[in-house]
């Protein structure tokens, strides 16, 4: 390899070295997004069914996708297998009974 091959080559190394390192700089001064203010959990297989609901802030939420107030009361509503989680209590918050 020829010494001006080399200095090029060093040279993009450097400028993606410098544009990685203003990446990781950007991201890190982006606030955090905010949780969703729902969460509802699907469960596994072929259906995935809703299987509970979560507040968004919920440590124990997984396997699903934010949502919206009126769809998490829909479900407790109307989906007999769907519940809701015991520690964040969506339904309490809501104003739901325990369904």
């Amino acid at each position: 390899m020829s010494a001006r091959m080399e200095l090029t080559l060093a040279r993009v190394d450097e400028r993606i070295t410098a544009v990685r390192a203003a990446d990781a700089e950007k991201a890190r001064r982006r606030p955090a997004p905010e949780p969703p203010q729902w969460w509802i959990e699907y469960g596994i297989g072929a259906r995935r069914t809703p299987e509970r609901v979560h507040t968004g802030d919920c440590p124990m939420s997984s396997r699903g996708r934010p949502a919206t107030a009126q769809s998490v009361r829909e479900i407790l509503l109307t989906v007999p297998e769907a519940v809701a989680c015991p520690l964040c209590r969506p339904d309490s918050e809501l104003g739901l009974l325990d369904t």
